[in-house]
């Protein structure tokens, strides 16, 4: 699955300079070591599309989280770390070493050092050995694979010949570890670490889901969902239903400002994101439809230096829409208020135009959250676009949400209903009435000289 960097930024899916505190990595993230972030980060950047290896994925997560700290020893004794941090070492290497710098200070600091790495590089050994075991039983395809390709790495000739060096204590048998280590057997004991940073990618994500509640979804032909909420609001989050026949192809969302429109789209968005990578998502249970491409348009920015216009950029995002769509087949895409940078009757224009032609792909589906009801009379009767809305309560003096989708259109606008609850009409006229009771010393004229 492709994710180009404005979704990720609006999602907040990892963290980047414009994007701080929760994101979805920290959700899942419980990795302790750099090359099983790493393997998430990856995870989470490129998820497969594919509906078999997301359920397999789905699988690989349950059986890792079923014995989540028989799984975290192991890991733990791994130490990778400590194994790449010792294959990086910058020592001279004992086969070129001059016999007189044998003698020097720093060449106990290098035998000790050395000392150090067999008893790490025999632990990763040890735990990649009890992992091939695991894996052997484990019925699990994803496992069982990784199992065959860390049991290679362990038969080859390097690797078992390094075994055995690692117990020799001998100055000879340390510098003949080193030498074999960090020349023909390190691209045997990289793959080694990577297979161990799968397993914690594959650990972390089935830890999460089992911490979270989540469920695992289901691939299907459509999406619905029971109870989605968004991750990052935790208990105060208010769960929706939503539930799609197959021919829907946009969600036109209406409803006043602050209502939900824009949370409820980004909750979308994840939870597809999240089921694409094999994790679980935060709701009840959920069916989706696996896409080439989760794509975001939500927090548009202008960019005057380049002279383009808040509008433009508007229209551009939509064109990258358009590309990702042919570049990657499909796509679930989520659009926040489009064309709100030109005037009413454009923006019912243009976004009628882009609705209805979405709405004719056969491998899109996507929401649109908008103020511009003027479209609806023209797509109501459409069954490829399905109208949801969010409400408020205004009997009382404050506008009450209650964050639930709703099926139909929304004509609620609180535009000035929140002018007015902020005050700021009343503090445009106090400021007017004080201005104009003070003397303006800056408008008198000067004396000439």
């Amino acid at each position: 699955m492709f994710l180009d960097s404005a979704t990720l930024q609006d999602l907040e899916i990892v963290p980047m300079p414009s994007v701080r505190g929760t994101t979805l990595w920290s959700l899942v993230d419980r990795t302790r070591t750099r090359i099983g972030r790493e393997v998430l980060r990856k995870r989470l950047l490129a998820p497969p599309h594919a509906a078999e290896e997301i359920l397999a994925l789905q699988h690989a997560h349950r059986v890792l989280a079923s014995e989540a700290s028989a799984y975290r020893i192991i890991l733990d004794n791994a130490d990778p770390d400590r194994v790449e941090g010792y294959l990086r070492s910058n020592w001279q290497l004992s086969s070129g070493m001059p016999a007189l710098i044998r003698f020097r200070k720093w060449y106990r600091q290098y035998l000790q050092d050395v000392e150090h790495a067999q008893v790490s590089v025999t632990a990763l050994l040890e735990a990649a050995a009890d992992l091939r075991s695991r894996f052997a039983v484990a019925d699990t395809a994803i496992l069982a694979e990784l199992g065959e390709e860390i049991a290679a790495l362990l038969a080859t000739p390097e690797t078992r010949e390094l075994h055995g060096l690692a117990s020799r204590r001998s100055l000879a048998g340390r510098r003949a570890f080193d030498q074999l280590a960090r020349e023909t057997a390190r691209p045997f004991l990289v793959s080694l670490l990577h297979c161990v940073g799968r397993v914690e990618a594959f650990w972390s994500v089935g830890v999460a889901t089992v911490e979270h509640g989540w469920s695992y979804p289901q691939p299907s032909s459509r999406l619905r969902a029971i109870g989605l909420v968004h991750p990052f609001l935790g208990r105060n989050a208010v769960p929706n239903d939503i539930h799609l026949d197959d021919q829907v192809r946009v969600c036109f969302v209406t409803g006043p400002n602050m209502a939900g429109k824009s949370t409820f789209l980004k909750a979308v968005a994840v939870a597809v994101l999240l089921a694409h990578a094999g994790s679980g998502v935060p709701a009840v249970s959920m069916e989706f439809r696996t896409v080439g491409t989760v794509f975001s348009s939500v927090d548009i920015v202008d960019n005057l230096s380049a002279g383009e216009s808040f509008y433009l950029a508007e229209v551009r995002r939509i064109a990258a829409l358009a590309v990702a769509l042919s570049d990657h087949g499909s796509a679930v895409a989520v659009i926040d208020e489009p064309f709100r940078g030109t005037n009413v009757h454009d923006a019912a224009e243009a976004t009628l135009a882009v609705i209805t032609r979405l709405a004719a792909h056969p491998a899109a589906l996507v929401f649109v959250a908008s103020h511009v009801g003027e479209v609806v009379p023209a797509i109501l009767n459409d069954p490829r676009i399905a109208l949801f809305q969010f409400a408020a309560d205004v009997s009382a003096d404050q506008p009450r949400f209650d964050y639930r989708l709703r099926d139909g259109v929304s004509s609620q606008r609180l535009g000035m209903t929140l002018l007015r609850q902020e005050r700021v009409l009343d503090l445009l006229e106090q400021s007017a009435k004080a201005a104009d009771v003070q003397p303006n010393h800056a408008l008198e004229p000067t004396a000439r000289t």
